[in-house]
């Protein structure tokens, strides 16, 4: 298994039982990167980061992501937030209580979702140099998506392994492409 499918994994994990104020930091080099829901509150309480959002080897539906210098972590820090090392290449911040007190958490997953729909896929270069969109669905050789190749990828995801955000977060996606279509 891929290291970003565990992450992916470990954060829709920590939605699920209720852990909505923990940020999960992985060290990549000098640099600090934020998945899914980490990225998400890192963007609503430390700082507004550029995201990215494209897709991944191996798992199913793309995947938004923020990267930063490790250095400057410190000057995002909220106050009242523990940072934590869990690991070598692994940090916890713990937003204090008081930042998410307002929100439900019906509230922040649906403000998640909505988020996550409004970040435009990164486009992507293949390595002969044309310039192809990393898409959902894939599509043709030409990258276009087909009414076909949704209905496709419908009927293939396995919706009774995966959790309701998951499915929300695909249904979601799927509409998108839709929509394009229309």
């Amino acid at each position: 298994m891929s290291v970003t499918k565990e992450i992916i994994e470990q954060e829709f994990a920590l939605v699920a039982s209720g852990e909505r104020n923990m940020i999960h930091l992985h060290r990549e080099g000098s640099f600090l990167h934020a998945y899914e829901w980490s990225a998400f509150l890192s963007c609503h309480n430390l700082h507004q980061f550029k995201v990215n959002k494209r897709m991944f080897k191996g798992i199913e539906n793309p995947v938004v992501y923020i990267g930063f210098p490790e250095t400057s972590l410190a000057k995002w820090m909220p106050e009242g937030a523990e940072q934590e090392a869990l690991d070598e290449k692994h940090l916890a911040v713990r937003l204090p209580d008081m930042m998410l007190a307002e929100a439900t958490p019906e509230n922040m997953e649906a403000s998640y979702v909505g988020w996550k729909d409004n970040i435009p896929l990164t486009e992507t270069k293949p390595k002969d140099g044309r310039k192809v969109s990393d898409g959902v669905f894939g599509g043709g050789e030409d990258g276009a998506v087909t009414l076909t190749s949704i209905m496709q990828r419908v009927l293939a995801y396995p919706i009774e392994s995966k959790s309701p955000l998951e499915s929300m977060v695909f249904l979601a996606d799927v509409k998108r492409q839709l929509a394009n279509l229309i």
